[in-house]
């Protein structure tokens, strides 16, 4: 059974990947990332890294969530990993908040995501090109482009105008 999440209980980081230290990097690199992935080898050797991360944390130590940006193929991405015992509970679409409001990631530019699980998150901090790659042998293709136009308020009788 999952142990209740509560608002006190969390807290919240944007830093850097070269700024964090070597707990949070282990912690990463060992349980929270594929293992071999390209973000896993950028947090082992991360030593002048500029990538933007957010950390969601359970209480002063445990990583409950991540989610990082970098340019890649001339997108902006969306990375993120959810610690299975917080999965379904906002923890990673926290973490991207944290992202757009630091200005780490731009929800009027086009998006790069790598995991099916990241649509749901995109789409509802109001992203509207959303661009879903999967991996193929050694090569990331597309495979799915969203995009919605941001919803837009009007009054009645076009007062709004």
């Amino acid at each position: 059974m999952k142990k209740p999440l509560t608002p006190h209980c969390l807290e919240a980081i944007t830093t850097v990947v070269g700024s964090l230290d070597d707990l949070d990097a282990k912690a990463i690199t060992s349980s929270l990332t594929r293992a071999g992935s390209e973000f896993q080898v950028e947090v082992m050797n991360r030593e002048g890294s500029r990538t933007p991360i957010a950390l969601v944390r359970e209480g002063s130590w445990r990583i409950a969530a991540w989610a990082a940006s970098h340019q890649w193929r001339g997108l902006q991405t969306i990375e993120g990993f959810t610690h299975p015992d917080f999965r379904r509970r906002g923890c990673c679409r926290a973490a991207v908040a944290m992202l757009v409001a630091s200005r780490s990631l731009d929800p009027d530019s086009p998006v790069a995501i790598f995991s099916p699980d990241c649509i749901g998150v995109a789409h509802s901090l109001g992203f509207t090109d959303i661009r879903l790659y999967e991996l193929f042998g050694d090569d990331w293709r597309l495979s799915l482009v969203l995009e919605h136009k941001p919803l837009r308020w009007s009054l009645p009788g076009g007062a709004d105008e």
